[in-house]
């Protein structure tokens, strides 16, 4: 499975990474929604985990443009921030995953797994 991330802290962004290449994941990455989208303007991937809060353009804009382009992309969002429940707003608009930051690699697996 072709699996892009987005999310702007690139320590995050690697480790995601490391972690998905070693259960084979095929790992692509960008470090907000608009480099994201830019790529999959000539690319394939299978699902999309995204965070909610980049610079450029964030994780709802990013969901609900991924949703008009790409209505059958999986995606899985993620989220560490306090106050507004954003993951509802991610949920509202199709994304049947959500992570709250910090989670645990196997909750990201379980995720990705019930996507496929």
């Amino acid at each position: 499975m072709r699996v892009l991330v987005i999310e702007d802290n690139a320590e995050l962004r690697e480790y995601l990474r490391l972690a998905l290449e070693m259960q084979d994941y095929q790992v692509l990455t960008a470090e907000h929604g608009r480099a994201a989208l830019a790529y999959l303007d000539g690319h394939r991937v299978d699902a999309v985990i995204t965070d909610l809060f980049m610079p450029e353009m964030d994780g709802i804009e990013t969901v609900a443009a991924l949703r008009k382009q790409f209505p059958d992309i999986r995606v899985v969002a993620m989220s560490g921030r306090p106050g507004v429940d954003y993951l509802a707003v991610a949920r509202e608009l199709g994304v049947k995953h959500t992570l709250r930051k910090p989670f645990e690699i196997t909750e990201l697996l379980a995720a990705l797994k019930d996507a496929e």
